[in-house]
């Protein structure tokens, strides 16, 4: 039977980063693996508008999504990376990028275990109808403008419905992004 979560902005947990540069409240995580970190992880990060250093996370995908007003540069030793807002960019979590906002931004960031589940965020406009999670799968809908609906649940803009393993139509007017984590058997 499937579990639906309404997570609104308000009620999201702050945290600080592993290596205590900057802050992100949790949405939803699921701590599934045998080193006690999350199997997967959804989060807001707040990148504040200076530039700052992402924590490692060895053995996880990230999918780092920017929802604030201003994009992202992400630098890493041999490459780097612009990131526009709503724009999902994947990378590995063992690799910490240094991040250059181009003014006060934040963040979606979904992470998995490499191997245990893959991840996918996909930018979304509801009205061109219902999403249905898979029975092996996560869904979230990170709501940006209008609203969403799943079963009893309306999501505002800064909420999140979270969808765990079962077959939830999700249903209004909402902008936003999709997250799907499929989980490996």
């Amino acid at each position: 039977m499937a579990t639906v979560r309404l997570v609104r902005a308000a009620d999201r947990r702050r945290v600080a980063w592993r290596n205590g540069a900057g802050f992100t409240e949790q949405i939803a995580a699921c701590p599934d693996t045998a080193a006690g970190a999350p199997l997967w992880r959804i989060s807001l990060a707040d990148l504040g508008e200076s530039p700052t250093a992402f924590s490692a996370f060895d053995g996880v995908d990230r999918v780092f999504t920017v929802v604030g007003d201003h994009g992202v540069t992400l630098e890493w030793d041999t490459h780097c990376a612009t990131v526009p807002p709503w724009c999902p960019h994947s990378f590995a979590g063992g690799q910490a990028p240094r991040c250059i906002p181009a003014g006060a931004t934040s963040a979606l960031n979904v992470m998995v275990a490499a191997g245990a589940a893959d991840a996918a965020v996909t930018t979304v406009d509801l009205d061109i109808g219902p999403i249905v999670t898979g029975p092996a799968e996560v869904t979230a809908l990170f709501v940006h403008t209008g609203t969403a609906i799943a079963e009893v649940h309306r999501a505002e803009p800064g909420d999140c419905l979270v969808v765990r393993q079962g077959e939830v139509p999700l249903r209004g007017n909402a902008r936003g992004l999709l997250v799907r984590i499929r989980l490996h058997s």
